[in-house]
């Protein structure tokens, strides 16, 4: 098997670079981003590793085309799958599905396609190392909290990697109580948030718009005024929040503007939109987009609409832990090809599976920007903190 790292200025670029020289039976080993202060040109790269069966022929004058890769082909799965997820089927329907939708736009196929692939590795794939040995064998206190998460939402292949992790690092080892699994468990949970900083420094830009998206009854509306009202991120700005819903602004959206003083203004058609972002004069402009079903015809297409007239500074895609954890995968795999900011979780105090939002944040990859707990308005919006969701996980306020 040959192993070699190709760079790009995107990971598309860097993929066609190893296409181009070993074709479509490339398997991809890593993918990572070069700051700009380690290249030579000053600008940041991507850069992948792939490997090949050196006995496949290399191609000498075309790139085949691109299918995503079938995971379950992969020698590195571990033995012991009892479960293995429907999920790669849906993934790769759900991939068909948009190329479907654009047969004319070759360009644009192949990099949805592309990104898509990508995001599935990162989804489907742990780290492989981690799954030598099963973590059935470990002693029972682990295997009893692995059991504990894993009963609250958390994807088997993560709990599986935190116990692992946690055997290798508590300090008694197989002698080990649970509170002492715990509290290690506890420790690397912490070490999984990215917190989103909404303190970085603002663009040149006049104004700094956030692009609201996600699914129908996701809590983009709602989220929206919980950010205009919080102190520590706009509440000390002058908001203006949009309202692109078909059929005008909320009754909730119209009392939170008597109540706070913000603005809000209904713009149905992206004309409008356009026009307004030229005029718009406050500090913070939040655009809330229509809810709508992620796999809904067209509805890619329209969000990109919508992020090429705002132009946002941040794209906040809002997840509610409602929903199943394969469907929010699935919706965020088609949200990632707008390229999010960050997330923003709701409807935290409706579910019984906390451990929903590790594994989501696990394989995303991306910063929380804040966590929703309650339609409370001025109150239920918290910056993120693991503390809540991990109290939530081992139903105690025990700190580690």
């Amino acid at each position: 098997m040959k192993v070699k790292t190709f760079t790009g200025n995107s990971l598309s670029e860097a993929i066609v670079k190893a296409k181009q020289e070993f074709g479509s039976n490339i398997i991809l080993l890593e993918s990572k981003q070069i700051p700009a202060s380690r290249t030579k040109t000053g600008t940041k790269l991507s850069q992948i590793t792939v490997s090949v069966d050196p006995e496949q022929p290399v191609p000498q004058k075309h790139v085949e085309a691109w299918a995503p890769p079938r995971l379950e082909q992969q020698k590195t799965q571990p033995q012991s799958s009892k479960s293995q997820p429907k999920q790669n089927d849906d993934f790769n329907k759900v991939i068909h599905d948009i190329l479907s939708r654009k047969p004319k736009e070759k360009d644009q196929e192949n990099k949805i396609l592309e990104e898509l692939a990508l995001l599935k590795e990162q989804i489907s794939q742990l780290q492989t190392k981690s799954d030598i040995e099963p973590a059935d064998s470990l002693p029972q206190f682990y295997i009893e909290v692995r059991n504990e998460m894993m009963d609250k939402g958390m994807q088997q292949k993560l709990a599986d990697r935190l116990i692992r992790r946690a055997y290798a690092l508590t300090e008694n080892g197989p002698s080990a109580g649970k509170q002492e699994v715990i509290k290690s468990v506890i420790l690397e949970l912490k070490n999984m948030l990215k917190k989103y900083n909404f303190k970085r420094t603002a663009s040149k830009k006049r104004n700094r718009v956030v692009l609201m998206v996600g699914g129908t009854g996701s809590g983009k509306t709602t989220s929206a005024m919980k950010l205009a009202a919080h102190q520590e991120i706009f509440g000390k700005k002058d908001v203006l929040v949009v309202s692109t819903d078909l059929y005008g602004p909320s009754e909730a959206l119209k009392a939170f503007s008597k109540m706070n003083g913000t603005e809000i203004l209904e713009k149905k058609r992206v004309d409008e939109l356009e026009q307004l972002m030229k005029t718009a004069r406050q500090e913070v402009i939040i655009v809330d987009t229509p809810g709508q079903s992620p796999f809904s015809p067209n509805y890619l297409s329209k969000l990109e609409e919508y992020v090429k007239v705002v132009k946002p500074s941040d794209v906040f895609l809002v997840l509610p832990m409602t929903s199943d954890l394969k469907d929010m995968y699935l919706s965020a795999a088609l949200y990632m090809l707008l390229k999010p900011a960050a997330i923003i979780i709701t409807k935290f105090d409706e579910t019984a599976q906390p451990g929903k939002f590790f594994s989501i944040i696990d394989e995303l990859k991306l910063p929380v920007a804040a966590i929703a707990d309650g339609k409370r308005i001025f109150i239920d919006l918290q910056m993120p903190n693991a503390d809540y969701a991990i109290q939530k996980l081992f139903d105690t306020n025990r700190s580690a």
